[in-house]
């Protein structure tokens, strides 16, 4: 049976990558809720394939379904365009990042070229919502990762259950049930988990088998007089759910069932007569929708790279760019490879691979070599080098905030119950790191004392994470507990319960105050004293360097929260500041570099690993000790 084109499909296709390129863009003339919620247009593409994928299957009569026929099929339809973008990023890396960005980036593609991106990102805790200041280039091959893991897994069940169509169903619909309940369990709980993990993606999929399954049976059921409210019902609630359920911090979750319902009944009730001009217009976006989506975020990258100001302007010229060069790929390589042998594909493919061998080979950067280095993606890196996740078969080397019951012994020394030492228990978000290393990096100067580090928001004292914290081995063999974190007005209740918990538990607490802050990074990242130091012929100079830091000092950032902190616990817990140690009010300056030249700060405030020495032996003379903690 020849298997039947539906231009409605290709249409959505063509929402669904308008809707991810502009909320990938983030015009700021558009910046309304349904832009937010932009995102759900992959998820859209998963409902289609789901679809399509058992479209094309039936209706090729199952019984004579061929796996490796299928296989060949989507290999020239996604392969080579796909090692091509890929390529493309690899020879443009050098051109737009510093050594370390290159060598992450590298990481991600191999990550891509195994179909494994979205475990990946999970692993490194990448911001989806933040693509563009994330500098993946290829971040959206999170989606075509699950899509290509789908592509392999899904038809096997037909295959094993080819001869009984009752099983098949009854099977989607199980998937269907374990994916669903999956998200329900996880979507707040561990929201990268989940919007990254394949399973929580699973009841998309199978829900677009099932459409398939039930169309006629539905349409039977109901009269032809109703199909184009059914239809416009469908468009109503597409809408009404990317405008309300836009937070990809927790998607998918229990409502994305909403979605999937409106999606149905677009599908199921669509009539080719109706709105036919539009449906056209949009099958021309959906029939490039695979150049459209792999090319449009690389083009966004280097748009914000290159670009001071990315203006409005700048952005939509770059999507034009964007649609002419799909356009031309779409003609050149996604329909020519697809009529030509397998073969062709997987050449291009194994050129992807010897590109990425000789990249991991050529770029090895040789960073202590600098005595100031403007490479602040590895300076924050290296921040947490003393934290780093010591099993070496885990590709997750660090974490800022802890989740699970191995997370502190996974990413924090643990203290030795056979020695007397002091233990000293950092805790906080990632301004716990920077005080964890301003004492480890000095730990010569505190041999009777040891130091863990526990990564927590005050908030999470609400949820599941404080269980978690409280019985860990740190916690349960602290004296001391170090408080430090970047406080919000929100976090003024919650000290309380944080002084409470300290009690109960026979814990010392130290609350440090929030640090100083300066000007942010600029959009190539680079700090307000790199700019400073590039500008002026790369020249340092601690004392004017120093005092140009205190001008870029934004008081408004933590004197404030600090001063209600003070009002309100100062008589209750001892309160530590370190702005005296960082800041000099009087001779109007703040340490920028330390005495040999390295930098103190890699963004508006974390500490460099040079600066967390500098601080430390500072706050060590200041007799910290001695005042605070005997």
């Amino acid at each position: 049976m020849r298997s039947t084109y539906r231009t409605d499909i290709e249409a959505l296709r063509g929402v669904s990558v308008i809707l991810v390129i502009l909320y990938h863009f983030k015009f700021g003339i558009l910046n309304n809720e349904i832009i937010k919620g932009g995102f759900l247009g992959v998820d859209i593409f998963f409902v289609i394939s789901g679809y399509i994928i058992t479209k094309i299957i039936i209706e090729s009569k199952i019984k004579n379904f061929s796996l490796l026929g299928f296989y060949s099929k989507r290999i020239k339809r996604i392969i080579p365009l796909f090692s091509i973008v890929l390529i493309f990023s690899i020879i443009i890396l050098p051109f737009i990042f510093d050594n370390f960005l290159i060598n992450e980036n590298i990481n991600s593609i191999i990550a891509a070229a195994s179909g494994a991106s979205n475990f990946y990102f999970w692993i490194k805790s990448t911001l989806y919502g933040f693509a563009e200041k994330n500098n993946i280039i290829n971040l959206h091959f999170w989606s075509l990762s699950i899509e290509i893991q789908f592509y392999i897994l899904f038809p096997i069940l037909f295959i094993l259950f080819k001869n009984n169509k009752k099983i098949l169903v009854s099977s989607l619909f199980i998937f269907f049930i374990i994916s669903y309940i999956f998200i329900c369990k996880i979507h707040e709980v561990h929201n990268f988990f989940n919007f990254y993990n394949s399973l929580s993606r699973v009841f998309e999929f199978t829900f677009g088998s099932l459409i398939f399954f039930y169309s006629n049976t539905i349409k039977l059921k109901i009269k032809k007089n109703f199909y184009s409210y059914f239809y416009l019902t469908g468009i109503f609630f597409l809408l009404f759910y990317i405008y309300t359920f836009n937070d990809e911090g927790r998607h998918p979750n229990p409502y994305s069932i909403i979605l999937l319902i409106s999606l149905a009944l677009i599908i199921i009730f669509n009539n080719d007569n109706e709105y036919a001009k539009i449906k056209k217009y949009l099958g021309f976006l959906g029939k490039i929708s695979y150049s459209l989506y792999l090319w449009h975020f690389l083009i966004l990258i280097l748009g914000s790279s290159y670009f001071e100001e990315y203006t409005d302007l700048l952005k939509a010229l770059s999507v034009i760019i964007c649609f002419l060069i799909s356009f031309i790929t779409y003609l050149f390589i996604e329909k020519k490879f697809r009529e030509i042998h397998v073969g062709h594909s997987l050449s291009i493919f194994f050129l992807l691979i010897l590109l990425l061998i000789i990249s991991k080979q050529f770029f090895k950067p040789e960073y202590k070599l600098k005595i100031y280095n403007t490479d602040n993606y590895f300076l924050g890196s290296e921040s947490s080098s003393y934290l780093r996740n010591k099993n070496k078969f885990s590709l997750r080397k660090s974490k800022n905030i802890f989740s699970f019951k191995n997370d502190s012994k996974n990413y924090s020394p643990q203290f030795d119950n056979k020695n007397n030492k002091l233990k000293v228990f950092i805790v906080g978000d990632s301004h716990s790191k920077d005080l964890f290393n301003i004492f480890i990096t000095n730990k010569d100067r505190y041999q009777d004392m040891e130091f863990a580090r526990y990564g927590i928001n005050l908030k999470d004292l609400k949820n599941y994470r404080k269980d978690v914290f409280v019985n860990s081995h740190n916690f349960i063999n602290a004296d001391y507990i170090l408080f430090s974190q970047r406080y919000v007005e929100t976090d003024l209740n919650y000290i309380k319960d944080l002084i409470d918990l300290s009690k109960k538990n026979q814990k010392k607490l130290i609350l440090f105050l929030k640090r100083p802050e300066f000007t942010g990074n600029d959009k190539k990242n680079k700090t307000v004293i790199d700019k400073f130091y590039l500008e002026n012929n790369k020249e340092i100079n601690k004392e004017i360097m120093d005092k140009f830091l205190f001008q870029n000092l934004n008081k408004n950032k933590f004197k404030e929260i600090n001063d209600q902190i003070k009002l309100l616990y100062g008589d209750i817990l001892p309160l530590y500041d370190l702005y005296s140690l960082i800041c000099n009010e009087d001779k109007k300056k703040c340490h920028s570099v330390n005495n040999s030249g390295n930098k103190i700060f890699y963004d508006y405030g974390h500490l460099t690993i040079d600066g967390s020495r500098f601080i430390g032996g500072m706050l060590y003379k200041s007799n910290f000790v001695g005042e605070f903690l005997y």
